[in-house]
Parts: C-alpha cells; structure tokens; sequence
C-alpha cells in the first residue's frame, strides 16, 4: 500500500486531536513541523499540538509589516501553550528558486497606511529536515480546495488540520479552551453556542 493511501486509511476515522497524535507520535516522531500565524484556527491547531508534544516544532509566518500587539501576543500564546521549539519565518526571507516543489504559506498584510497586499513565505529551507508538514496558517483559503485533509506534494506528507472548519466549532473550542483571540480582533468576539454533532465533544471534533 503506497504511503498516502496507508495514511488516509488510517486516520479518515480519527477526529482531528487524534489524528495528529498519531502523525506525531506514532507515524513520523521527530519529523513533523506545524506553520501557524496569529490566527483563531491556527491557536487551535496549535492547542491540540501542545497537548500531544509541546516541543513539536513550530514556525510562525508573519508579512514583513507586523501588526503592532503581534510579538505579545505570540509570546503569550507561546507561553500559555507551553511551546518550546519555536521559529519565525517571514516574506523577506530570501527565496533561492533552486527547488523542484516550492513550499510556501501566504498571508495577508494589512499595512497602517491601509490597503490589503498578499505576502508569500517560501519555506523550502525551514522545513528541508521534515517528512510531515502540517498547515495552520489559514490566511487563505486554496483556490480549488482538496477534499481530503491529508495529501503528498514533493515528498512532503502535508496535513491541513481543519479542513471545512466551521467558524462557530473553531470559536468555541477558543472559548472552550480559554484561548486569547488577538488583540485586533478580541473585541469582536463574543462567546459562541455549538450544539454538538452527533453527542460528539464540541472543539475536537473537526
């Protein structure tokens, strides 16, 4: 049975907490690195990480513009999770163009002077001694999205946690969980009300 099939078949069953378990610990111990931003949806991936192996590496991506209040509020959420093996990647990291595949995240900036640009983050470099990658970054949605959660690409087994994530679910496990939203968005946020899906534990279950 090829790689990516065993792994579908494996974890199509598993809510998502278990399904990063078993990457993490079971399938690629020591060889899965997560790409976040300050999102929701990213904390919450980031959450469900902490409490299987805090020391799971975790790269940042952020524009070279930083929202001010950023840096804070990652070192809290760093703190509050108890991340241990973190890195930062940004938009003004060289791009080399040597690779076959390009591995990237991309984000939306936001400048003070307003307006909304697209940054792209290029991480072949970053990510070279992974096998698995998982994507949190969430800023964009793919144009024509997989429907799978989990896909290979140049050798990569790459994992998109909250695949069809409803907000609402992604809100309560926040407010579940006691997660800080980010200081530009905090005020909008008011605590939500999911009725579970078939009895399952709302939050884990995506």
């Amino acid at each position: 049975m090829d790689l990516l099939r065993d792994i579908r078949e494996t974890t199509t069953e598993l809510p998502a907490l278990e399904m990063l378990r078993y990457l993490i610990k079971e399938r690629f111990p020591g060889e899965v690195a997560v790409t976040a931003s300050l999102k929701s949806p990213s904390i919450v991936v980031l959450k469900m990480v902490s409490e299987i192996d805090p020391s799971t590496p975790v790269i940042f991506c952020h524009p070279r513009e930083v929202f001010p209040g950023s840096e804070k509020y990652r070192a809290e959420i760093v703190e509050l999770l108890g991340l241990t093996n973190v890195k930062s990647a940004s938009s003004s990291d060289p791009f080399t163009g040597k690779h076959e595949f390009q591995f990237c995240e991309r984000l939306w900036n936001e400048p003070a002077e307003g307006g909304r640009t697209s940054e792209t983050i290029h991480l072949n470099e970053v990510l070279a001694p992974y096998k698995c990658w998982i994507k949190a970054v969430y800023h964009q949605r793919p144009e024509t999205p997989a429907e799978q959660r989990i896909d290979v690409y140049g050798g990569k087994v790459i994992v998109d946690v909250l695949r069809r994530r409803p907000t609402e679910a992604v809100d309560q496990f926040m407010f579940d969980h006691g997660l800080p939203y980010h200081p530009r968005v905090r005020h909008l946020k008011r605590p939500a009300q999911v009725a579970p899906e078939g009895g399952k534990e709302v939050g884990w279950y995506f």
